[in-house]
C-alpha cells in the first residue's frame, strides 16, 4: 500500500490505520494530516529513524490511544526491529518499545525504551 491515509482497519489491537507509508520522508510529510494532538509525537518519533527504515504507520487503537510504528530491516536477511510509540489522544507518551524478530519471523526480544 502506498503512503497516505485511508479508512481501512488493521493491526492486532482492534485499531484503525490512519497512516501507512514506506519512507521516512513520506511519513514526515504526512504528519500534518494526523490529528493535531499527536503530530508532535509522531514527528519526533519518525525523525529518530534512519532512512533505511522501510515501513511507517500510525494506528488509532480501540482504547483511544495511537500506536506509531516504524520498521528497520536487520543486517541478517529477513530479520527486523520494529519500534513502537504509544501516545494517548492528547499526545502524551504512554510507552516506547522495540521488538526484534529473527529471519523466521519469531520475536526474540522486547526492549522498553
Amino acid at each position: 500500500m502506498g503512503a497516505g491515509f485511508h479508512g481501512g482497519f488493521g493491526g492486532t489491537k482492534g485499531g484503525r490505520t490512519v497512516y501507512e507509508g514506506t519512507s521516512k520522508s513520506s511519513a514526515l510529510s504526512s504528519v500534518s494530516s494526523l490529528p493535531k494532538e499527536i503530530q508532535s509525537s509522531a514527528k519526533s518519533f519518525f525523525k529518530g529513524g534512519s532512512n533505511h527504515y522501510n515501513s511507517f504507520s500510525v494506528e488509532k487503537l480501540s482504547d483511544g490511544n495511537y500506536q506509531i510504528k516504524m520498521e528497520n530491516p536487520g543486517r541478517v536477511p529477513g530479520s527486523k526491529a520494529v519500534y513502537y510509540k504509544i501516545v494517548d489522544s492528547e499526545g502524551r507518551t504512554v510507552r516506547v518499545y522495540k521488538e526484534t524478530y529473527d529471519p523466521n519471523g519469531n520475536m526474540v526480544h522486547v526492549k522498553e525504551k
